[in-house]
């Protein structure tokens, strides 16, 4: 390490109560360089030493910060006001103590628990001392713990908000097959009545979107043939006159929770149809091997964007404006639940769903 360096360790350590030998100043610069990230600045943030512990985690070298701006691991998560504090601390001669949130080469972020101590020379200041530990860890953690604790709460909420919204909409239903009843029903009519229905049947399946992602969903695994659960998928719901649906020729035995399997299909199935706009074709594919079931859906449709392609099944996504974005999610959580993948590839846009034949 630097003479710099060790001249800051020395003024440090050595009081007049005791005195510290060499030998010991060069194990406190091994013990601190070993513990610590260490940087050191002049009076303007400008880094005059940097330890390779520090080098790591910011994954720049040496040469790349020396002379180098704090700035350069600016974040921009913080506040002016954080940052004007922090200076106000230190360049009035006291110790700041904190955590920083910085960027790293890459544009990662990383947390630091940093200690940021004044020297002087002569009574005034000359440099800073910066000391930090890596809490990227712990403080992921603890978003991730409030976060949990926090979709928890809404997602009771929303479950029961779902419950109470699925009652009016049944009335509504009965209501308009009523109407159809009670009133003559001309070409006119039937497309009023037709909109009404489509709506509805958005609406359905928006509340079931959002249940089938809230609740608790436990496994109830049975032998199965796929040919039944795409027979229970397909009556569902209503494939349009201009969209033809290709169901594989041969069948093969599951052993799956069967209706969480029907959850996954509908809503893959549902999504080429929006995909296609009232015409074109959707393909069922079916394989396997020794150890998995493939199962393929692809549709004509004009594909997935790239930008799209990798934010598919992330929370709160989607590129349809009637959309709740939690569709996909809730299709890869029961995949994962039955130790299966599942990817996406397009143009032509194709999901692949892997099943293993032994969840054991």
């Amino acid at each position: 390490m630097s003479s710099v360096f060790t001249k800051i360790l020395s003024r440090v350590y050595q009081k007049k109560e005791f005195s510290v030998s060499n030998d010991e100043i060069d194990n406190l610069e091994i013990a601190l360089n070993a513990s610590s990230l260490v940087t050191i600045t002049d009076l303007n943030g400008n880094i005059t030493f940097v330890n390779q512990k520090f080098c790591n985690l910011s994954q720049y070298s040496k040469d790349e910060l020396i002379g180098k701006n704090h700035r350069i691991l600016k974040s921009d998560y913080h506040s002016s006001d954080f940052f004007t504090h922090l200076w106000s601390t230190i360049s009035n001669g006291k110790i700041w103590h904190g955590s920083i949130k910085n960027k790293a080469k890459d544009n990662s972020f990383y947390w630091i628990k940093t200690t940021i101590i004044p020297f002087f020379k002569s009574g005034k200041i000359s440099k800073y001392v910066s000391i930090c530990q890596d809490v990227t860890s712990e403080i992921g953690l603890s978003e991730k713990m409030n976060s949990a604790e926090k979709f928890s709460t809404v997602g009771e909420f929303t479950s029961r908000l779902a419950h109470d919204l699925r009652n009016p909409l049944a009335i509504i239903q009965i209501t308009l097959e009523n109407f159809k009843i009670m009133y003559d029903v001309d070409e006119m009519k039937q497309k009023q009545f037709d909109k009404v229905e489509r709506s509805i049947a958005r609406m359905a399946h928006q509340i079931d979107e959002v249940l089938d992602y809230v609740k608790e969903k436990p496994l109830h695994l049975r032998e199965i043939h796929f040919s039944e659960i795409l027979k229970d998928t397909l009556d569902s719901f209503k494939i349009p006159i201009g969209i033809k649906l290709i169901e594989p020729k041969h069948d093969v035995i599951i052993n799956c929770d069967s209706r969480q399997l029907v959850i996954v299909f509908s809503n893959l199935i549902l999504n080429a149809i929006h995909a296609l706009n009232g015409h074109g074709l959707i393909v069922i594919g079916l394989e396997e091997n020794n150890d998995d079931i493939i199962i393929e859906i692809e549709d004509s449709g004009t594909g997935i964007s790239k930008k799209d392609l990798h934010h598919v099944f992330d929370p709160m996504f989607t590129t349809k404006q009637q959309g709740t974005g939690l569709g996909l999610v809730s299709v890869k959580s029961i995949i994962s639940a039955h130790n299966g993948t599942i990817s996406v590839s397009s143009p032509p846009t194709i999901f692949r769903i892997k099943l293993p034949k032994n969840h054991g």
